[in-house]
This record gives structure tokens, sequence and C-alpha cells, in this order.
């Protein structure tokens, strides 16, 4: 289980927490392409696609995707209830 949440944690970081990567994405325009560009910046598309590619099951990578999709709910959360003070 917690190589399943550590996968949902690094997609979360490709789809939109980490900062290089971000400028990375925007720099090679990936917003622009139709069918491939979704996946990179979608938390449950990106933490999916990089599950079913590290662990080779549908169901494990179904798995990391609510738990990727989790962790950024969790994340809006907590940002918004610290910019409400």
């Amino acid at each position: 289980m917690i190589e399943l949440i550590s996968i949902a944690i690094l997609g979360f970081f490709v789809a939109e927490w980490f900062q290089p990567i971000q400028w990375v994405k925007d720099k090679l325009k990936l917003f622009m392409l139709p069918y491939v560009g979704v996946h990179f910046y979608c938390v449950k598309c990106c933490c999916f696609w990089i599950g079913l590619i590290l662990t080779q099951s549908l169901y494990s990578a179904l798995l990391i995707s609510i738990l990727g999709y989790t962790i950024s709910y969790l994340v809006d959360l907590m940002d918004k209830h610290r910019y409400e003070k």
C-alpha cells in the first residue's frame, strides 16, 4: 500500500505541484497537444498512467488514480483554509 501512495504522490507532483516540472511542461507547450497534453495536467490521468506503467496492473492504477485525486483534494482544502484567515 505504501508503494501505491508513493506513486500517487509522484503523479500529483508531476501533474500540478513540483514547479520545475511545471516550467518544462509550459515551455514544451504540452497543454496545446489535444490528446497527450491533457494527461500531464490532470491529476487523475497522470496518476493513472504513471501507475499503469509502473505497476502493470489495471486495478492498482485505478487505486493510484483515486489516491492521487484524494491527495489533490486534501492539498486544495488545506490551501483554501490557509488563505481564509
